[in-house]
């Protein structure tokens, strides 16, 4: 019976998450069309006009995109998704409604506006306000973070560009949700992914394109690299970056 109401349910799911996320962005666009509308009614006609409220459009996407970042974490508790539940549980339940609907508040943030706040303090004032922790001077360089509940990062660490960081897998007719946690001083390279239920411990580095698998443990100082990603040096420890370089060489002999 379940597998036979499955589709009307997701069907009925995204219908109401469409209505979310039409209320959520109308919300946010509100002062910019205000503004717009404002300015255009004080203007004579004429090209002058035309020049200023073209400019006024484009400012009234960033006024949209700063108004976001105040409507989002408002919006996941009106919604009753203020956050992502840990454990395992059915994919068709009323966590399984939080987690997707609590997501689909932070994809709107990524496909209309992060790419624009990436590596600035909007964004992580943005997912701490999305109960993401962060800690002091972290640089964060991606758009795709999912399940901010779950994930920790420390201090003085960078998450470098597209890296992917998310809390939860689907298995079968199951939702998988486990915590992430990056330690301080931690360097995550490019396109690097982090994957539900992995710990990086302070001062360990993540090579670009590494892939760290469910659960995996990294200790302190210790750099991992390759898919999935290894142990492949220390920092500080003699001969790191020839056992790095030639770890790297032999990846590209294999592809």
């Amino acid at each position: 019976m379940m597998k036979r109401l499955l589709t009307p349910l997701q069907v009925a799911v995204s219908i109401v998450m469409f209505a979310e996320v039409a209320a959520v962005i109308g919300v946010s666009a509100y002062p910019a069309v205000m503004l717009w509308l404002w300015v255009e009614q004080l203007l004579t006609p004429g090209p002058l006009k035309v020049l200023v409220l073209c400019l006024l459009a484009a400012a009234g996407y960033f006024l949209y995109g700063l108004t976001l970042i105040l409507v989002l974490p408002v919006a996941r508790w009106v919604t009753f998704s203020w956050g992502v539940p840990q454990g395992k549980f059915p994919y068709v339940s009323f966590r399984g409604y939080q987690w997707a609907s609590y997501n689909a508040l932070i994809l709107v943030m990524r496909y209309s506006f992060v790419n624009w706040i990436r590596a600035t303090p909007f964004i992580r004032f943005f997912y701490r306000a999305m109960g993401m922790r962060i800690g002091s001077r972290t640089q964060i360089n991606t758009n795709t973070i999912s399940d901010c509940t779950l994930i920790s990062v420390g201090s003085d660490t960078v998450i470098g560009g597209d890296v992917t960081l998310i809390g939860h897998s689907v298995e079968g007719p199951n939702l998988i949700c486990a915590p992430v946690r990056v330690g301080n001083n931690v360097t995550v390279g490019l396109m690097a992914v982090i994957l539900p239920g992995c710990e990086i411990a302070d001062g360990a580095v993540l090579a670009a394109n590494a892939v760290l698998k469910k659960g995996t443990r990294v200790g302190p100082k210790e750099i991992w690299g390759g898919v999935p990603a290894r142990k492949i040096g220390v920092r500080g420890e003699p001969r790191t970056e020839e056992v790095v370089e030639a770890t790297f060489a032999e990846a590209r002999r294999a592809s």
